[in-house]
């Protein structure tokens, strides 16, 4: 199961539209998804679930409140009453829902994957996590492709770091790191 797990999915910008981004293109590629979050329990709700289930998204954890975001107990539950984690995936998560996602990787074996613009502080998060910072924008949903293909092979039972290395490469990206010393032409 890839999960992709946001607070608000309603929103048509921002990380709604980014959950809703990695989730479609998860799913494009064959992999079984759902989302996890919060909806409102009125039509424009109802239209959203529709929305998302007309991309081939499940939606069997949307808590249905008017409450903004999801709270870290719900997120713990629907990560248990998911079957089969093999990946999860977080969305600009609130400080207090990594904690339960780092849980549930662990129990699982699950790969974790956030996907934030702010940085945070994964010391705990194990080895199986990837920390990806989010551009500003992803007008035409670059971004979430790459987050999407790398779920997909590890729901695929790829090796983390294989996994990481052929997503880069099919999408013909290269990793950012710094040139090492010897690597760097001398002034002149």
């Amino acid at each position: 199961m890839v999960i992709v797990v946001a607070g608000d999915l309603i929103g048509a910008a921002g990380s709604g539209r980014m959950v809703e981004a990695i989730a479609g293109r998860a799913a494009q590629l064959g992999s079984p998804t759902e989302v996890v979050g919060v909806l409102p329990g009125d039509g424009a709700g109802d239209r959203r679930l529709l929305h998302l289930a007309s991309r081939g998204i499940g939606h069997a954890a949307v808590l249905r409140t008017t409450a903004a975001n999801l709270d870290p107990a719900d997120l713990e539950l629907a990560l248990r009453y998911l079957p089969d984690l093999r990946a999860i995936v977080l969305v600009e998560p609130s400080v207090d829902l990594v904690a339960p996602a780092v849980a549930a990787s662990a129990w699982s074996g699950a790969a974790l994957v956030i996907v934030t613009s702010a940085p945070t502080d994964d010391g705990d998060a194990g080895s199986n996590t990837w920390v990806l910072a989010a551009p500003k924008t992803d007008p035409d949903e670059a971004f979430a492709g790459v987050v999407a293909d790398l779920a997909h092979r590890l729901h695929d039972g790829a090796d983390p770091g294989q996994a990481w290395q052929a997503t880069l490469t099919v999408l013909g990206l290269e990793p950012a790191v710094d040139p090492a010393p010897e690597d760097v032409p001398a002034p002149g």
